[in-house]
């Protein structure tokens, strides 16, 4: 209904308050603000009606008749919107937090830390989603979800948690069996594999010195996860960052042949629409990444 024309919920709020308890201080104390700002509140709402709604004397405040002809519904429409934030919440508590995640950030970092969040909220639920599509944040999506990218999604909040650096990868046992890896040129005897394109490999055979090893061989997967797990099969050399492949690294079934990164654009965030505030489960899950994704970099 457009044509409501109504005072502001807070001049509502401080009035009701102060006419159930004929106090300024009380409904102040009940509603966490000072005295002043109950008394500014419903000197707003009275010259919005163009009428005294209190009497006031030295020891003590009384309804007038508008005052108190305007109270009674005021309580009642309170009241039921107070009910429905609250049978809104305890829905939102029977629903996990439905988090859409990139498969191999899930997979090779997530899923590994998780139990620290479990620790710090054992009664939060989770129900990740991984995949790689940008998935709509509609009614019935999720409430928030990490992506791989430059950032600047519209209509999306985008929170940077981890930069990307990129290096080769490799399994100890081909490296064992195959061709030294002394240096960059060296690769030339290496099957290289790729994620998605070949420009990250042309990027990072230039910064290291070795253009002419030919970047544009070997596999092509469109998944970053199975970029590393074909490398650990001993396939070939893949390209990978701290976020996918430090676990890989610290267990010995990848290992780094040269001690060279190569800073990237892209970077891992976790992202949220603009337009609405996330639940509180969703928030403290949103804090707790952050948090951990500071650890793993210092």
């Amino acid at each position: 209904m457009s044509g409501r024309r109504l005072p502001p919920l807070s001049m509502l709020r401080a009035f009701e308050a102060a006419a159930r308890h004929l106090s300024f201080s009380a409904a102040a104390d009940e509603l966490g603000v000072t005295h002043s700002a109950i008394s500014h509140q419903v000197k707003g709402l009275e010259a919005w009606f163009g009428r005294p709604l209190f009497t006031r004397s030295t020891r003590k405040i009384a309804l007038t008749a508008q005052g108190a002809t305007l109270l009674g519904p005021t309580t009642r429409a309170l009241d039921g919107m107070a009910d429905a934030v609250a049978n809104v919440k305890a829905q939102d508590a029977d629903r996990p937090i439905l988090v859409s995640v990139e498969p191999a950030f899930a997979a090779r970092w997530l899923v590994l830390r998780l139990d620290r969040f479990y620790k710090r909220h054992p009664d939060v639920r989770l129900h990740l989603v991984p995949t790689p599509e940008m998935v709509s944040f509609e009614r019935g999506g999720p409430d928030l979800a990490i992506r791989y990218g430059r950032g600047g999604w519209p209509g999306l909040v985008a929170e940077k948690i981890l930069g990307a650096s990129a290096y080769p990868v490799v399994s100890p046992d081909l490296v064992a069996r195959a061709h030294p890896l002394r240096q960059p040129a060296d690769l030339a005897h290496y099957t290289l594999i790729h994620e998605d394109t070949t420009e990250d490999w042309s990027a990072w055979l230039a910064h290291a010195g070795a253009p002419e090893v030919e970047a544009d061989r070997g596999p092509i997967f469109d998944d970053a996860h199975l970029t590393l797990e074909a490398a650990a099969s001993g396939i070939g050399v893949a390209l990978a960052d701290d976020a996918l492949a430090a676990a890989a690294l610290a267990d010995g079934y990848l290992v780094r042949p040269f001690d060279l990164s190569l800073d990237i654009s892209t970077a891992y965030y976790v992202v949220y629409p603009k337009d609405y505030p996330l639940r509180a489960d969703a928030d403290a899950f949103r804090s707790w990444l952050r948090d951990e994704a500071r650890q793993a970099v210092t």
